[in-house]
């Protein structure tokens, strides 16, 4: 909600006179996303539900909010002037700045994207480039891009009911966008400007493996391994 980049206003739903239903409505937010504080898993829970409530006190015995980043964290809150008049237009404006050239980026090499006015990535359409229009097909396109450096989530992992689609995160600076941008684009242009090859590897991808030279196929992955695989990626993405 405090990353919206354009002209675009965030409107709270605790912000309304009226909830059709209050017990039913749940306000949730974390410092991760629009702090730049990922992996600090500290956020809040706004509900009326006595049974929500219940049930997350009960959670957080185990796992509460350590002291000392309460600490921090208040302290950085506590600066609102700094927070309003310095973080908050500088941090916009370099959103704006990197989804303006992600975007035409990907427009330029043929990948669409629906629009967004917040945020920290793009929603892109990658169907095309699919095989066949299913989620093996897009878990193969994955591991294609990791094996170029690129960690483009697959949209399966955020239970997208159609294949082909990918975020792509631009929270980042010019320069890393711009090299994702021309790892993409000949990572594209090498899997369409040779069709036989592609032909030639799928017809081997069918044959029976020989003993003394196994091999695996990324595409049978399961998707819950997937996580494990964003992990391992980051010690192989280099800058």
């Amino acid at each position: 909600m405090l990353s919206v980049y354009d002209d675009t206003t965030f409107t709270s739903v605790l912000s309304l006179d009226s909830l059709p239903d209050p017990e039913r409505t749940h306000f949730m937010w974390g410092f991760s996303k629009d702090f730049g504080m990922c992996g600090v898993r500290v956020g809040v829970l706004y509900t009326r539900s006595h049974e929500i409530r219940k049930a997350v006190n009960q959670l957080a015995v185990f796992h509460g909010c350590p002291g000392p980043v309460q600490y921090v964290l208040s302290q950085f809150l506590s600066d609102r002037d700094w927070l309003d008049n310095v973080y908050f237009p500088t941090n916009k404006k370099r959103l704006r700045e990197a989804q303006n050239i992600l975007v035409d980026g990907l427009r330029e090499i043929g990948i669409p994207v629906l629009k967004s006015s917040g945020g920290l990535y793009v929603w892109a359409d990658f169907r095309k480039f699919l095989k066949s229009q299913t989620f093996e097909a897009e878990m193969e396109l994955f591991w294609k891009f990791l094996d170029e450096k690129l960690l483009i989530s697959p949209g399966k992992a955020f239970c997208c009911y159609e294949p082909g689609w990918f975020r792509v995160v631009f929270s980042d600076s010019v320069d890393k966008i711009y090299l994702g941008i021309q790892r993409l684009e000949q990572m594209l242009q090498a899997e369409t400007a040779d069709p036989v090859a592609n032909k030639v590897s799928a017809v081997e991808a069918e044959l029976p493996n020989s003993e003394d030279e196994p091999s695996e196929n990324h595409a049978n992955i399961p998707l819950d391994e997937v996580s494990e695989a964003y992990s391992d990626s980051k010690k192989i993405i280099v800058y």
